[in-house]
This record gives structure tokens, sequence and C-alpha cells, in this order.
């Protein structure tokens, strides 16, 4: 990348805040004449793009997943900026569009307790604790399945966040009383929410079952939008070659015992709901833990996100796990072979589609688990953009106008 590129891509990140505020004027006004819509529709609605809602939506979660991936990356610009296009054109975001309130607000909630305890000025804190309880309370609003599942992952995020930096808490008294408050006041805002949600926010009419089929519903994604059969929505979601990045964290754990701060929550919630997504939970702990409302297929999301986050963690702070070429190719050969035990939906069950994502599947984790080395992340990186475009960007530009 040329220096005046770089110099135009700092720019643009730096005034991130101004460009998108801009554009999503720009954008609202541009999706008020091509959609033919009432004003009422223009401002509420997100079922068409570029309307004022949707547009708001859109940026909103772009700032917030770039702000998460920068926390996660130790600022690494170009990675997050990479990740947030991963997770912004996913299948997941682009086929539940109208159902990803909970990903945008978990999102915001995450990076604003990260900033209370970065934050030494009082006034501006007051102001993000307010904006966690608002995003707190219509957290507790959004599509009640995405809202439970992803919001374990939340949770998990938010605890490595708070013991990472326990030594800044312990030193920011200010911050630290104003956390708590905060966290018991959403707290109790929720567990009020809870008794009418169901009056507000009525659960997800399909219940699908996931089972280790749907875990690998990622390698439809390129391929979602040239294709149509009903419940298409379900089978959106990140690519992020799972099970891969979930296993070599639990290896990594095992073999060294670092990093646990961050891997060992978001391993543990995702390993959790792959078991449910797989053979499900006992009654008691279905209810216990509001699963039992929850289908199979709206978990999956959770998990391949979790997998993603798992994946962009070590791709920038886990520098001490190098693998050789040839356990790289024997490990990708060995993954591709779990593909033989997948059953896919009949659309998906050809010859040439399986070809696909065995191609798919096998470059993108080859390339992965040589993240060590600079070159073969860059490709990684670009691959996984190439994918995620290939089905985000059909989506959102050709079946939503």
């Amino acid at each position: 990348m040329s220096k005046k590129n770089t110099r135009l891509s700092e720019k643009i990140i730096q005034n991130r805040y101004k460009i998108s505020f801009i554009t999503i004027i720009i954008s609202a006004i541009i999706g008020f004449f091509l959609n033919n819509v009432s004003v009422v529709e223009w401002i509420c609605t997100t079922d068409k793009m570029l309307s004022l809602w949707w547009t708001t939506k859109f940026f909103a979660l772009v700032l917030a997943s770039y702000e998460l991936f920068n926390i996660i990356t130790n600022n690494n610009k170009n990675v997050s900026v990479a990740g947030t296009i991963v997770l912004a054109f996913s299948g997941c975001i682009v086929w539940n569009f109208t159902k990803i309130d909970a990903i945008v607000l978990g999102e915001i909630i995450t990076v604003l307790i990260y900033k209370i305890i970065k934050e030494k000025d009082l006034k501006k804190n007051i102001l993000k604790a307010i904006a966690i309880i608002g995003c707190a309370i219509g957290y507790m609003y959004t599509f009640r399945p995405f809202a439970i599942s992803f919001g374990y992952l939340f949770f998990a995020l938010i605890l490595w966040i708070l013991v990472a930096n326990k030594k800044e808490l312990k030193e920011n008294k200010i911050g630290k009383t104003l956390l708590i408050v905060t966290i018991v006041i959403s707290v109790i805002f929720a567990i009020f929410a809870e008794v009418l949600f169901q009056k507000v926010y009525g659960e997800d009419s399909q219940e699908l079952n996931a089972g280790i089929d749907g875990l690998f519903s990622y390698l439809y994604n390129p391929f979602l939008p040239y294709n149509t059969f009903e419940e298409i929505e379900y089978f959106g979601s990140f690519i992020t070659m799972f099970p891969l990045p979930l296993v070599l964290a639990l290896f990594y754990m095992y073999k060294k015992e670092k990093h646990l701060e961050f891997l060992l929550p978001v391993t543990v919630i995702a390993v959790l709901e792959t078991v449910y997504c797989i053979s499900g939970f006992p009654d008691i702990i279905d209810k216990f833990t509001m699963l039992s409302t929850v289908g199979g297929m709206r978990v999956v999301p959770a998990v391949q996100f979790a997998n993603l986050l798992i994946m962009f963690y070590m791709m920038e702070n886990v520098t001490d796990l190098a693998l050789e070429m040839k356990h790289a190719i024997r490990i990708s050969l060995v993954l591709v072979c779990l593909l033989v035990f997948v059953k896919y939906p009949m659309i998906f069950a050809t010859r040439k589609y399986l070809y696909l994502f065995v191609c798919e599947l096998s470059v993108l984790s080859f390339l992965f688990l040589n993240y060590s080395n600079k070159k073969y992340r860059k490709v990684f990186l670009v691959m996984l953009i190439l994918f995620t475009l290939m089905g985000g960007v059909p989506v959102n530009f050709l079946n939503n106008l």
C-alpha cells in the first residue's frame, strides 16, 4: 500500500464518525426516492435498503464492530477494518438484518464498558453509563433468539474486559464505582423487561434443530444469493472454518496456558452453545439458560461469531503458535474430511457444490493455520473478505432494492 493510500485510510478511520454521519444523511435521502415509500416507512422500516433506520443501523453496526475488533486486535486498524467487513457483510447480518439489533447493541455495550475503564473524565463516563443503560434496556426488546444466544457471548467479552483491565479498575475508583452502578441498574431493568418480554417481542416461530450439519452452514454463504429455498435466512452465518478456531484455542490454552482472560470465557461459551446446537440440553438447563425458546439454527451464528472473534484475537495476540507446513496441510485435510459427515440442503447436495465447499474450507483453513507468517495472513484476510462479499453484496444491493 502506497503512502498516499495509507494516509487516506488513516484519515478515514480518524474521521469515521463524521463520515458516517454525512453518509447516513446522503444515503437516507437517496433511499427515500429510490424506495418510493411513505415518510413513516422511510423513517421506521429496516425492510428497505437505504431507508433512514436501515442506514442508521448499518453504520451503527459498522462503527461498533470496528471498535470491538480494535479492542480485540490491540488497535491494529487494518485488521480491524477486515474484521468489520467480514462481520457487516456476513450471511447472518444480510439475511437477518431486521433482527440483528441485539448484535449492534451488544457490541455498543461492550465497547462502552471498555471505554469507561480507559476514560478518566467523569462527565464523559456518566454519558457513557447512561448510553449503556439505554442500550441494555433496548437489548431486552430485540429479537429474542439472538438476544439470548449472542447475549452469553457478550457476557464473556465483558468478563474478559473487566479481568484484563483489573489494575486500571483499581486505580480508577470513580470509574469502577460508576461501572458497578451502571451494571446493577442495567441488570435490574433487564429483569423487569424479561417479565414483559413475551408481550413485547415474541419468540421465533421456527425452531430448526441445528446438529453438526447446521454448524457447517457457513460454507453455503458465498452461494446463498444465487439460490432460493425456504428458510434461507437460517443458513446465513459468519465464515469461520468451524471448528478449527475453537479447537486451536483449546489446544493453545492446554499447551501454553496464556491469554486465558480472553480465550477461556469465549471458548467456554462457544463450546456450551456448540453442544446445545448438536444435542441440546436437559430440560432444567434449557429453562435456566432460557435456550428452551431458541432453536438450534439461531444459536449457530453466535457459535460462529465466537469463532470469528477467536480467529482475529489469535492473529494479533497469539504470536507463539507456529505450525509447520506439513502439520497445517494435515489439519486442513482432516477438517475437509469432516464434510463427509455433513448432510447438506437438497439444493447444495450436488457434486459441484461439494467441490466448491472443499476448496473454500481447505484454502481458508490452510491460510489461517499459517497466520504467523505475515504473507499468509494477508492472503487469508483477503480470501475471507472475498468469500464474505460474494455472499453479502448481492443480497444488499440486489435483493433489497
